[in-house]
């Protein structure tokens, strides 16, 4: 049996404030709905992991820097992500489509009526405005003007469930060194992330960036532009009341461009930022980090 807030206790185990109370979720749709039904909650996690990659486009040419952070993203969601197109399934004549709520959208749920009087249940969703998880991160630097950077996180759900992993790494490139004389910073980078949930859910996030900035004394301005991409493979068994059957979907989540802009202060070793990013998914992004 598959929690109604799986994602949500993913996220609160990333936060270290993990709660016990779930109800199902996922297996309430088997077949062709059932990517409709996920497909905002695997948008809303790829856009947040895209997020908080960077808090400065300076990158030093030379020289050890170690910086260890935490990232914390909220991704809203749009009034258009809590309902989706989903079609009557089995021995329901005559086939209807049907507006009806997303895994975010109303608890309540939808129904259709035949014409002989039977009726057809979709389940609701969670009720979700916004979608928040945190991301610890460690960068090193730089060689001839690169950093890497690793994200790892990894949590025992539940005996039910079991492991929750996130492996994350990427890399960063100064483009201004090439051009010493332009007052700006301009750095690119890479970055992929893989998040599994037992044997249920396994997500490959990409993203391809590029960042242009000034440094100001302690602050840090910036802005940026990314392609992103994200699916997912969930797979479990639905339980229809009267049989059931192994599931195994593909879920693309929607994420494709976004801009961002931010602000970083710098204080020796403590470090903070706050920005916000566009696109297919808005997202939120505040982070903290110690080091060089």
């Amino acid at each position: 049996m598959i929690n109604r807030a799986i994602f949500l206790l993913v996220t609160l185990c990333l936060l270290g404030t993990a709660r016990a109370q779930v109800d199902e979720l996922i297996t309430r749709y088997a077949g062709e709905n059932a990517d409709g039904f996920i497909e905002p909650l695997i948008t809303g996690f790829g856009a947040n992991l895209n997020s908080g990659l960077y808090r400065s486009a300076n990158i030093p040419v030379m020289g050890l820097h170690l910086n260890f952070g935490i990232n914390a993203m909220a991704a809203r969601f749009s009034n258009d992500q809590r309902t989706f197109v989903a079609t009557t399934t089995g021995y329901f004549s005559p086939l209807q489509e049907v507006d009806v709520p997303t895994v975010i959208g109303d608890p309540k749920g939808a129904s259709t009526v035949s014409p002989d009087g039977t009726e057809y249940v979709f389940p609701g969703g969670y009720d979700m405005i916004s979608f928040m998880i945190g991301v610890p991160s460690f960068t090193i630097g730089s060689i001839f003007g690169t950093e890497a950077t690793l994200r790892y996180f990894k949590a025992r759900l539940n005996e039910e469930l079991g492991d929750f992993s996130l492996f994350g790494i990427g890399a960063r490139h100064s483009v201004s060194q090439y051009f010493p004389t332009l007052p700006l910073d301009i750095a690119a980078g890479i970055f992929y992330h893989k998040f599994k949930i037992s044997d249920i859910v396994t997500s490959n996030v990409y993203c391809l960036h590029a960042e242009v900035g000034k440094s100001l004394n302690i602050m840090d301005v910036y802005g940026g532009l990314a392609y992103e991409a994200n699916a997912a493979r969930v797979e479990y068994t639905f339980d229809s009341g009267v049989a059931t059957e192994e599931v195994s979907i593909d879920v693309t989540g929607k994420n494709k461009f976004r801009l961002t802009g931010g602000v970083g202060f710098n204080f020796t070793l403590f470090h903070i930022n706050l920005d916000y990013n566009i696109g297919n998914q808005n997202v939120l992004n505040a982070g903290i980090s110690l080091g060089l």
